[in-house]
Formats: C-alpha cells, structure tokens, sequence
C-alpha cells in the first residue's frame, strides 16, 4: 500500500482511482464493507482503490476543549488499512482552515484536480467542509459537473443494530468489550510499553503483572478482563486489571496492569498489545489482601477454563 500523507510526495494521479473518504476510527464492519465495495470496483476497471481519511481527527482540531476518545491511532488505523488490502491511502491534514474551506474547493482541487477520481463510496450521512455542506447528495451534483460518479452507501446493520463508531466507543467506555469486538470484527486491542510498577503483585499477591503505559487514548472501562497479551509474534493467555487499585487506597490513577499466565520473560521497556476478549467483573475493594488473592486465583481460573473452551 502507497502512503500519502502530502499530495506533494505523489509523483502522479492514481491510475483509475476509485475512492471512499471519511475518519473511519475504528475501521468497524461499516467501514470494512466501504473498502470492499472499493477494491471490487477497482479490480473490475483495473483501477486503484483508495482510501482518504484525515489526520488529526476533525474533533481533534476543531473541539479540542471536548472529551474525545479516539478507538484506533493514526498507526495502527494505517496497519489495518493496510491489512485490508487498499492500494494508496491519502492522510489529509486537517486544521480549522481546511475546515473552514467550501467543499466544493476540496471537490475541484483535491477530488477533480489532483486525484483525478472516478467513482466515490461515501456514507450517506457524511458530510465534509465548511457548514458540512458537503452532503452526498451535493457531491453527486457536483460528481455530475466534473466527470465522477458518487456511491451513497445506507448504514450498516449487525445483528439488528447499525454499526458506528460512536456506538463502540460507548461499549468499550461501559467495558462490553465483546460488544465491541463484535461490531469491529476483531478484538479490541491497545499497545504500550511496559513500565515499572509498585511489585506488589510479585512481593505481595504472588502474581506478577505486567505494567502497561497505555499509547491509545480509549481504554475500556475499570474491571478485570480475558485477554490475549501480543508479544514480538506471540499470543499468550492473560488476566488484564483496569483501575485504580482500591484495595491499596490509590483513587486518582488508573492503572493497567496484566497477568500473563505461565510466563516469566523480562517485559520491562517491551511494547506489547492487549487483545481484550471478555470482561470478568467489576474492580472491587476487598477488606483484605487475602481476599484479593483468593479473587485473583479465581480471575485466573476463570481465564483458564475460557481458553480451554475456544
């Protein structure tokens, strides 16, 4: 896949460019079945399949000030692309100026201009430009002025519900991390590199964590969750905690830490990824540090008997 993150760097147009754009955080089914629409069209007229997306995420440039938690970094949403299979990805940087810009400058002087695009697959609730005037509908005017044609794709259902990216963000905040999977077609996952900790899972409890400093923005909500821990090329079975550790009195700071069962490397200052598959409970305070072992033997337990069962 070509990356483009400058139509500068780009030494000609796309052969045949076929084109769908948006944000598409997450890369949900939704979106999934947008690239697939495109990469069929492209191999039927021995074109390329495109993908235009925006970087920092319009929230981002133009509502700093708001919450806004975004399910994939810029990184890992160009790996999935490219997983995918699309032929050139186009990261557009967006400022308020770009924002504030008519559509119908975006349409002649990226669309038409640059890119030369034939066919476009949008979302037919997307917009884009200043007053989000660039509906799907206006697009195929102008598509009709300027020699492209425009694909207004309805919103996706999954067992019965419509698939967004608003929607999994609200499951993965609640901890329904099955939910999400569900809906993204793939775990939820978050990387970042291990980091020392307190020890206490080795000194005090008996189970050594791994202490994770989290590179996503979008962590699920506190508790304790199955998971795959990704190390180098290697799935390992896990128990993850998402909290604020109540039992030892630390109430501001969320902490990430995993147990990885039946290991013993050296993770310190490794980057590893956390593929969340089930949530097991509620983080909770136990009146003693006893009683949080027993749990965390039955954590374990109940994450052992998930994986003999997949």
């Amino acid at each position: 896949m070509e990356i483009f993150t400058s139509f500068q760097d780009m030494q000609q147009p796309p052969t045949t460019p076929i084109l769908t754009m948006g944000n598409f955080d997450g890369i949900h089914r939704g979106h999934q079945h947008i690239f697939r629409l495109v990469q069929q069209r492209a191999k039927e007229l021995q074109g390329t399949s495109c993908v235009l997306t925006f970087d920092p995420h319009p929230q981002k440039a133009l509502f700093p000030e708001k919450e806004f938690f975004l399910i994939n970094h810029m990184e890992e949403k160009i790996e999935i692309i490219r997983r995918i299979g699309i032929d050139a990805l186009f990261c557009v940087p967006f400022t308020r100026e770009f924002a504030a810009s008519p559509p119908l400058n975006f349409v002649q002087r990226i669309l038409v201009d640059t890119l030369h695009v034939r066919e476009i697959y949008v979302g037919e609730n997307s917009r884009f430009g200043s007053g989000q005037e660039g509906t799907p509908e206006q697009l195929a005017l102008w598509g009709e002025t300027y020699g492209f044609t425009v694909c207004r794709i309805p919103p996706i259902r999954h067992n019965g519900s419509i698939v967004s990216s608003t929607k999994i963000r609200q499951l993965l905040r609640a901890g329904a991390v099955d939910q999400a999977a569900d809906f993204l077609d793939r775990p939820y996952a978050v990387d970042g590199l291990v980091v020392q900790g307190t020890h206490r899972g080795t000194t005090l409890l008996g189970y050594p964590t791994a202490n994770i400093d989290v590179h996503h923005e979008l962590i699920p909500g506190k508790g304790v969750y199955i998971c795959h821990v990704k190390w180098n090329t290697t799935l390992y079975p896990a128990v993850i905690n998402i909290g604020t550790n109540p039992t030892f009195q630390q109430k501001n700071t969320i902490f990430v830490e995993v147990h990885i069962l039946d290991f013993h490397a050296d993770l310190y200052g490794q980057r590893i990824t956390v593929l969340f598959r089930k949530r097991l409970r509620d983080e909770l305070k136990f009146p003693t540090y006893q009683d949080l072992i027993q749990q965390i033997a039955q954590d374990v337990t109940d994450t052992q008997a998930f994986f003999r069962h997949q």
